[in-house]
């Protein structure tokens, strides 16, 4: 890792984005699959629970959507209200996404957190729908064309909620600077967001259980990465903190 002890001056950002947009970042992707899955361990209940609220939510918003689609002889449907339904949708979910996102984060800074940890950043709920109807729009206008800058988009746009919630930015502004932070360690996190598209793949062979270690980690993942790229100066990840306990201990001995 990148030494972090530059100097910072008082009411400015962390440098931990100078950073990064620098490149001094030793990015290990094997260390932080390693320190992200330790985090999923320590705290897999709260993020297991949070997930299954999830995925709850997502059954529910399924079945109410099926009121809605008819289907013709032909084997075509119709989806009634189709708009107004997936922005009710995009309120519903984007405050949830960013709150499992933000546990993430606060275990990776050391902090415990709760399934009630969920519902920490609904205040935030409309700029969270706006930031995540840009990032679908973005997304299918770069899937239309030839798939790949769609994958780029979703992949560039995956810390806009978390600084919503965590830096109060604007949508737009949050938007540009996740894709700044992606676009300085492209490859690295490409093949990070990679390795979960095949651990995903994994869910309809093991009949959605897979998902109830996946969805722990990747979000484990997403807040590490968001904390060593972006997150705040002074604030130590748990490896920093037992390391400088152990330094503590052997100065008192």
């Amino acid at each position: 890792m990148a030494d972090n002890k530059m100097p910072v001056k008082d009411n400015q950002p962390s440098n931990k984005l100078a950073i990064t947009f620098a490149k001094q970042y030793h990015f290990d992707i094997k260390a932080l699959f390693s320190r992200a899955n330790g985090l999923a361990k320590a705290n897999f209940f709260s993020l297991f629970q949070a997930s299954l609220v999830l995925f709850l939510t997502f059954v529910v918003l399924g079945l109410f959507a099926q009121q809605f689609v008819t289907f013709n002889d032909d084997g075509t449907f119709v989806f009634e209200h189709q708009s107004l339904i997936e922005i009710g949708a995009i309120f519903i979910v984007a405050p949830l996404i960013a709150g499992l996102y933000m546990m993430g984060v606060r275990h990776a800074r050391g902090e415990k957190t709760t399934v009630f940890s969920l519902f920490s950043y609904l205040s935030f709920i409309f700029a969270f729908a706006l930031t995540q109807l840009v990032n679908g729009i973005v997304v299918q206008i770069g899937l239309v064309l030839l798939i790949v800058p769609g994958v780029y988009l979703w992949m560039a746009t995956s810390f806009s909620l978390m600084l919503v919630a965590d830096k109060s930015l604007t949508p737009l502004r949050a938007i540009i600077l996740s894709c700044r932070v992606f676009n300085a360690y492209w490859a690295q996190l490409t093949g990070v967001f990679a390795i979960f598209i095949i651990l995903f793949f994994t869910v309809p062979l093991t009949f959605g259980l897979s998902l109830i270690w996946v969805l722990p980690l990747y979000f484990s993942m997403l807040g590490l990465l968001y904390e060593e790229l972006i997150g705040e100066e002074g604030e130590q990840t748990p490896t920093q903190h037992v390391q400088n306990k152990a330094n503590e201990s052997s100065f008192d001995a």
